[in-house]
């Protein structure tokens, strides 16, 4: 008997209906389901695991949070065990392995793929100590990917795998120390506990210190100056060639110029090229479906999701070009027989004579993100469809041709100031056609040419003001990650997560820091600086992929970072109760909605005794009695605004699967007048 092992049940699947050409018959044993055929002489059963089927923890002398010395902690062995939802995986591991001769591991291929893998093998051999154990290495779940990898059986890496158990080591020691610190500090026991950790601190880190430059930005005052000009019937606009003025006596001398016409200085012509966009890998990708409107760790969900349905590749790289040996003209004709209007324009590209795609940063692990089958729509769900699309337009504009644009760039005098006026126009479209979500806007300008006079028809200025920094979003905070050496590509989406999960930051498209966020990290920043810099989890991050390399010992990398952790803990336990009371204050401000319209006072988040229903009370109270209903589900967040209309505090309303809302606590409000209306139409 083969055993084939899969890492989850979607792709078990997958790999199993390929290789057996839809012959594998599907049973359901102890909750499992698993696929048998016969393949000549050879009876092949592919068991699907649940990503990690051994679970990295303390053990149980440990578990108490109150009566564990930290440094003991530090030091305490770690102890690998079954994990709870993954009892039934491996009953069948053992069945299924004592009497199978040959063993695949078909699990993702990276660090984390392969100790998932490893671990399965390290469970048969218990049953089977003498099992054949081989790898199949691919990046996508197809016919000819599957039978490449399985015709080519490598042997499991080793050091890939305890690369992957050395990173789970080290955060565990270092959660699970400086997460016990700070909550028995600020006394958050149970599921209220506040988390500290090696990668995720210098990330929540980054999101609060962009918040505070946003808080002590100081806005200045600023005009923006233009001239009306024309060319007989054709009007245009050029601007200051200062965008931003920030002397209003030189905006009232410009405006105060007194003249009919203007004088074209220089004329500036050109056609440019631009090429397309790099492939995607992971980063880039999450970035765009940030700009889609999908969070970084629902985007990799569903990329993981279509990757295990055979539609795109493994989602988890670094690369930015194709392999050589890739047969791209074959996914093109795939795409070509779509109906969607993506379909046409890849029908377009076959007519090349050759495809050669546009490259970046090259890596050994996968490809670039790309399609590999054609999805039918129907078949999929809408955000499922949507990062399908994405993918596939993408990949398309690898292939595409440059898009070419006539760039117009005027000088122009106007009572000895000078102006700038821009043309632009879309010569030839290229890759712009397909990737929809690049967009650059034509402008007109009338030939022109040096010496030329116009027409000056009048001036325009605005008043506008400096703006702060902008928030991090999902894709902008791991691309900023990914320079710092914070986490990894698998990683970084899961950090994100967790952040938003413990109530760290909002879970909108802006990251915004939860008061008790800011407390945690100033206080981090204050006491042991170096946890919330990303040089020593970087450092630690090179150390493991040294273990991936085969050039360190997973031993003393663990030991290394269990002494950095010693001497950080020197620094805050005696601090410990500084840092409790500054978290304990933090939390309260957490509660604050925002000022009370009539009083002043604090508005917060209540509960109500009798009905356990949520609401929102002055903390004047009894003095004032200020109170609003709440909506009864979903999460609420303060927005730092208020109502133009009732000047009551304005909350974000954040529900499970529907757009965030902004509305104005009053429900009384005049804006609220037309909510029926609207919720009928």
């Amino acid at each position: 008997m083969k055993l084939i092992i899969a890492e989850k049940a979607l792709a078990g699947e997958s790999i199993a209906k390929i290789l057996s050409g839809n012959k594998a018959k599907k049973k359901e044993i102890k909750n499992v389901p698993i696929w048998e055929w016969d393949d000549g002489n050879t009876k092949v059963v592919v068991i699907p695991l649940r990503g990690h089927v051994i679970t990295v923890d303390f053990s149980k002398e440990f578990k108490n949070w109150q009566k564990t010395d930290l440094n003991q902690l530090i030091d305490a062995k770690i102890v690998y065990y079954p994990s709870k939802n993954a009892i039934d995986n491996i009953k069948l591991l053992k069945e299924y392995g004592k009497n199978a001769k040959e063993m695949i591991i078909a699990t993702d291929f990276d660090v984390e793929g392969e100790c998932i893998g490893l671990e399965a093998v390290n469970i048969v051999r218990e049953v089977n100590p003498n099992i054949k154990v081989k790898r199949a290495i691919f990046s996508a779940i197809t016919k000819g990917d599957l039978d490449k990898a399985f015709s080519e059986l490598k042997d499991l890496n080793i050091n890939m795998a305890e690369s992957a158990n050395a990173r789970r080591e080290v955060d565990l020691i270092w959660g699970a120390t400086l997460t016990r610190f700070i909550s028995l500090a600020s006394q958050r026991m149970g599921n209220a506990f506040l988390s500290v950790g090696r990668c995720q601190s210098p990330m929540l880190a980054l999101i609060v210190n962009r918040e505070k430059e946003r808080m002590k930005f100081k806005p200045k005052e600023f005009w923006m100056i233009s001239a009306i000009l024309r060319k007989g019937k054709d009007g245009f606009i050029a601007s200051y060639e200062k965008p931003k003025l920030f002397d209003k006596k030189k905006v009232d001398q410009i405006l105060s110029i007194k003249t009919k016409e203007a004088k074209v200085l220089k004329v500036i012509k050109k056609i440019r090229k631009s090429n397309p966009p790099t492939p995607f890998n992971t980063t880039d990708f999450l970035r765009a479906a940030s700009a889609l409107g999908f969070s970084a760790p629902n985007a990799i969900r569903i990329a993981q999701q279509l990757y295990m349905s055979g539609y795109c590749s493994y989602p988890r790289t670094d690369s930015q070009a194709y392999f050589p040996t890739q047969n791209l003209r074959e996914i093109v004709e795939k795409l070509a027989k779509s109906k969607e209007k993506f379909g046409a324009y890849a029908a377009k590209l076959l007519k090349k004579e050759k495809l050669v795609p546009t490259a970046g940063k090259a890596a050994k692990d996968h490809p670039p993100i790309h399609p590999v089958e054609l999805a039918d729509r129907s078949k999929l769900k809408a955000d499922e469809w949507k990062i399908y699309e994405l993918i596939v337009r993408r990949f398309l504009a690898n292939l595409s041709d440059p898009s070419k644009e006539n760039v117009i760039r005027a000088t122009i005098d106007i009572g000895g100031e000078k102006f700038i006026a821009k043309g632009l126009k879309i010569i030839e479209p290229g890759w712009r056609d397909i990737y929809i979500y690049s967009k650059l806007e034509e402008t007109y300008l009338p030939e022109i040419e040096e010496g030329e006079k116009l027409e000056f028809v009048r001036f325009e200025s605005k008043k506008d003001q400096t703006k702060p920094p902008e928030r991090y979003g999902h894709g902008g905070i791991i691309k900023k990650m990914e320079e710092l050496g914070i986490g990894t590509k698998s990683t970084r989406p899961e950090l994100l997560q967790k952040l938003m999960q413990r109530g760290y930051i909002s879970k909108g498209s802006s990251l915004i820091p939860h008061p008790v966020a800011i407390a945690v990290t100033e206080i981090l920043e204050k006491y042991v600086e170096s946890i919330t810099k990303p040089d020593m989890t970087a450092d630690l991050e090179k150390e493991m992929s040294l273990v991936e390399e085969g050039k360190k010992d997973k031993k003393d990398v663990v030991e290394k970072s269990r002494k950095m952790l010693k001497n950080i803990l020197k620094e805050v336990i005696p601090k410990k109760e500084t840092i409790g009371k500054k978290i304990k204050e933090a939390l309260r401000l957490q509660r604050v909605i925002g000022k009370c319209p009539n009083c002043g006072g604090d508005l917060k988040q209540l509960f109500s005794v009798k009905t356990k229903k949520r609401f929102v009370g002055c903390s004047n109270y009894p003095k004032c009695k200020t109170g609003y209903p709440l909506p009864m589900t979903g999460l609420i967040e303060r927005t730092e605004s208020v109502c133009d209309k009732c000047k009551t505090p304005i909350i974000l309303v954040i529900r499970k699967g529907k757009r965030p809302f902004k509305m104005c606590l009053d429900p009384k409000c005049p804006s609220k007048a037309n909510w029926g209306e609207k919720k009928q139409s």
